[in-house]
């Protein structure tokens, strides 16, 4: 990027901050028998265009992080700033409209409602916003386009196979503009060569400049992401 100059000096241009900011984040569960540390002090930052990938043994805590993240689990103690909002603190209201304008989340499981068409599930967001936007149908279309399932819009789940399920659940995700995709698994429940499909998917959505942050355990998607971290016994070790 080019800098400018006045009176003989360099003005160079001023870094963009983190998108995502996590400072001392630590997160206990109780099991009955007594508190059980699940995240112990991560300390994290990503940046905006970014595609991380989230690894480690089962039990590390990376599903707990990506839920923090996008505030599906507010019981934390720590520093979680995404897109600008302090999620510490923040009413359920609150959270629930960050959710639905900041975030976008990709399970293992595709979620969809079996009786809603492939349009009406991508548009499903819209029903969670007191007024909705106004283009909805235009949103819809939109998503679609970016998954290569614009011609599926009037099918039902049932009538797809499983990758083109997933693409719907992504579509779905992406149709509120989110500035950060999470996804836990997202490659879990498909074969070898329909995960290669959806990881082309990813790969094609992060260079469009969407940050994303995947919880994983298949290689395809570790390759395709530009950091990897590791978390070991609730800490980032790498």
């Amino acid at each position: 990027m080019c800098s400018t100059r006045r009176s003989g000096f360099a003005i160079l241009p001023t870094p963009m901050p983190p998108l995502i900011v996590i400072r001392a984040l630590t997160r206990t569960f109780d099991d009955g028998a007594g508190p059980v540390p699940v995240l112990r002090g991560v300390d994290l930052e990503v940046r905006s265009g970014e595609f991380v990938a989230l690894v480690g043994r089962s039990g590390s805590g990376k599903s707990t992080l990506l839920h923090v993240l996008g505030g599906l689990d507010s019981r934390f103690e720590g520093v979680v700033t995404v897109a600008g909002t302090s999620l510490a603190g923040l009413s359920d209201q609150a959270l629930a409209r960050f959710r639905n304008e900041q975030v976008g989340f990709v399970f293992q499981s595709f979620h969809l409602i079996a009786r809603l068409t492939v349009g009406q599930n991508v548009a499903l967001p819209a029903s969670f916003s007191a007024t909705g936007p106004p283009d909805v149908d235009a949103r819809v279309q939109d998503a679609l386009e970016r998954v290569g399932l614009a011609d599926k819009t009037a099918r039902l789940p049932a009538q797809l196979s499983g990758g083109e399920r997933q693409r719907v659940a992504i579509a779905r995700a992406l149709f509120a503009r989110p500035k950060v995709l999470l996804c836990d698994e997202p490659t879990g429940n498909l074969d070898a060569a329909t995960a290669e499909g959806i990881v082309a998917h990813f790969r094609a959505l992060n260079a469009e400049g969407l940050t994303i942050v995947a919880v994983t355990h298949e290689a395809r998607l570790r390759e395709a992401a530009s950091r990897v971290l590791t978390l070991q016994d609730g800490r980032v070790v790498a």
